[in-house]
């Protein structure tokens, strides 16, 4: 398949060493090894995450069926996928399994449609992934937790080219005619009912299942439309500079107290995720990592909302989107479910 190339290690590196984010690696540290992954590489300066510490596999098999996904807290990813790509993009430190494992239930899947399937991009860079992958992640985990569910944002992403269907014809091949996907998402993929009016679905109908919020065009409901009328999402995602995280912050913590008291048929989505207005995130170094994790004398969105969500009142937080989530934030998250 042809795709985006990586900018080479080397590129990365002479771009970081004239730009702000000289902060992420010593240059010639990171010349020697320039092998390293891209998160490994992140991790020079930012230390390394945490999340594979911590495991909450089963964390949704006591809660009561009953229960609606927009009435939960849920742990989230924004650009699950892009956790190996180049500096500008990166924006998680672990795999799709290792997410899941930890206790992530949403997801943020990017999907360009190309040449009759789904690489999984960020902007027009590929992510070494594609649609069977994430799929096949996702059902070997629900088949070994089958009280889980997993609300998948499936977007389409980038420019669609050399294509002889439409999007919504290359997604009903992976669900119907696919032998590398079909019979594990018809085990393993909600289906809304007929007369679906775009409600936010219970745990009792979507344990085991992938849950799509779809954030595409189609003719026919795939599951809750995302930015339809049953969310209410705060992604501002586009910062100026560092000293602009605070505003986000500002932003997102309105978000929380929001969804701690607003309706609980809606599905409220909090993204702590934000960059720089490309293509000058080099130059200002406002990339997601730094903004994520911060710079000194600017905490970053992590720090903040764990502080936050440790010391607020309870309440739910619905869907919280993170770049490079921490064991302690994706904790704090489930446990303002009560069971």
């Amino acid at each position: 398949m042809h795709h985006t190339v990586h900018p080479t290690r080397r590129t990365v590196l002479r771009a970081l060493a004239a730009s702000p984010l000289l902060l992420l690696a010593p240059a010639p540290v990171a010349a020697a090894q320039s092998s390293v992954g891209s998160a490994d590489l992140a991790a020079g300066s930012f230390g390394r995450g945490d999340l594979d510490t911590t495991s909450a596999p089963d964390w949704m098999r006591s809660l009561p069926d009953a229960t609606s996904l927009a009435a939960l807290s849920l742990p989230g990813t924004h650009d699950t996928m892009a956790h190996n790509s180049s500096i500008p993009t990166l924006t998680q430190e672990f795999d799709l399994a290792t997410q899941l494992r930890a206790g992530v239930r949403a997801l943020d899947i990017r999907t360009r449609h190309f040449r009759d399937v789904f690489p999984i991009h960020h902007g027009p860079e590929y992510l070494y992934a594609n649609f069977t992958d994430v799929v096949r992640t996702v059902t070997d985990f629900l088949r070994a937790h089958p009280g889980e569910s997993v609300l998948v944002r499936l977007k389409e992403e980038f420019t669609a080219a050399e294509n002889t269907r439409s999007y919504q014809a290359t997604l009903d091949w992976y669900i119907h005619e696919n032998p590398d996907t079909r019979d594990l998402l018809d085990q393993h993929l909600w289906t809304p009912p007929v007369g679906y009016d775009g409600r936010i679905p219970g745990l009792g109908e979507t344990r085991g299942k992938i849950v799509v919020l779809q954030d595409f065009t189609a003719t026919t409901a795939y599951g809750p439309r995302w930015a339809g009328p049953r969310t209410d999402i705060q992604d501002d995602f586009e910062l100026p500079d560092l000293a602009a995280i605070t505003g986000k912050w500002d932003r997102a913590r309105t978000q929380f107290e929001r969804a701690a008291v607003g309706d609980p048929t809606t599905l409220f989505v909090n993204h702590l995720s934000a960059t720089g207005a490309t293509p000058a995130v080099m130059a200002t170094g406002t990339v997601p990592i730094t903004v994520a994790k911060g710079v000194p004398g600017t905490p970053g969105m992590l720090t903040r909302a764990e502080d936050y969500l440790r010391t607020a009142s309870t309440g739910r937080t619905g869907v919280v989107m993170a770049d490079f989530p921490t064991a302690a934030l994706v904790e704090e998250i489930i446990g303002r479910n009560v069971s």
